[in-house]
């Protein structure tokens, strides 16, 4: 009998240990991307919209882009976001980036902390 309590113990401690060194993965589903390009910026932060081309950004008005955009998704999630970055000098208006991002505060356009930030080739 308590061989057995020992070896229950054993496997509820063996599957807690599993499950807390799981949880630690860089797979953090609360990482979320965006693709767009830079349309606009401030000196602390990016301003990029998805599902819009490269010559709209010095041809429609914001408030065109931000209908192009959202005609372009399937959601209006992650379309228009002004990201918080460390410099902004790495950056240009037009550019195709990809940025990664973890708590999205819920507004249109959207507004989040840039976690990273890579320079794409134009799809």
């Amino acid at each position: 009998m308590l061989n057995r309590r020992k070896l229950t113990l054993l496997s509820a401690s063996l599957l807690l240990l599993v499950f807390t060194t799981s949880c630690g993965t860089s797979l953090d589903p609360t990482v979320r991307s965006q693709e767009g390009y830079i349309v606009d910026m401030t000196e602390e932060r990016i301003y990029v919209i998805s599902h819009i081309e490269r010559e709209d950004i010095h041809e429609l008005t914001e408030e065109e882009l931000l209908e192009k955009s959202v005609e372009g998704s399937d959601n209006r999630d992650l379309i228009a976001v002004w990201y918080n970055v460390s410099s902004v000098d790495d950056y240009q208006v037009g550019q195709y980036v990809e940025v990664r991002s973890r708590q999205v505060l819920d507004s249109f356009p959207q507004q989040a902390d840039a976690e990273g930030i890579t320079v794409l080739e134009e799809p």
